[in-house]
């Protein structure tokens, strides 16, 4: 009986999380969150820019190498001059604003700045600051 219970409430939990989570659509350089035209995005495969709905750029995301050859990429918030770099998480376009909704940092498609400060700490990993820490070492030995 107790296990019934249990899969009744687990059911229900996942049936609301689902309830929940936003539809995302990239076409054509537009990024839609259920139906709804948040923001546009345009770049090469390494270097992504994302636009809110006024045109202006807000966020760059970059694939970069570290000088040990391993791949990490960098986003930044653009007027509000703060980035992350992450080797462990590669953001793909839908991902980073399945990241950014979740999180709070996009509501009502719009940045919120308030929030950007604790995504950073949330995700960053210092790679650039790892790697400068490492040349370092290295050339003293």
């Amino acid at each position: 009986m107790k296990l019934k219970h249990a899969l009744t409430i687990l059911f229900l939990m996942l049936s609301i999380s689902i309830m929940q989570a936003q539809k995302i659509k990239i076409k054509k350089g537009i990024i839609s969150v259920d139906g709804t035209a948040c923001l546009s995005t345009d770049g090469d495969p390494i270097n992504i820019s994302f636009y809110d709905t006024n045109g202006e750029e807000i966020i760059f995301m970059k694939y970069l190498d570290t000088k040990r050859g391993e791949n990490y990429m960098k986003i930044t918030f653009l007027d509000q001059k703060l980035s992350l770099t992450s080797k462990s998480i590669i953001f793909t376009r839908k991902m980073l604003v399945r990241r950014l909704l979740s999180n709070k940092v996009i509501e009502n498609c719009k940045l919120n700045p308030d929030k950007v400060e604790r995504f950073i700490l949330k995700f960053d990993e210092n790679i650039e600051k790892e790697d400068i820490n490492i040349n370092v070492s290295i050339d003293r030995n």
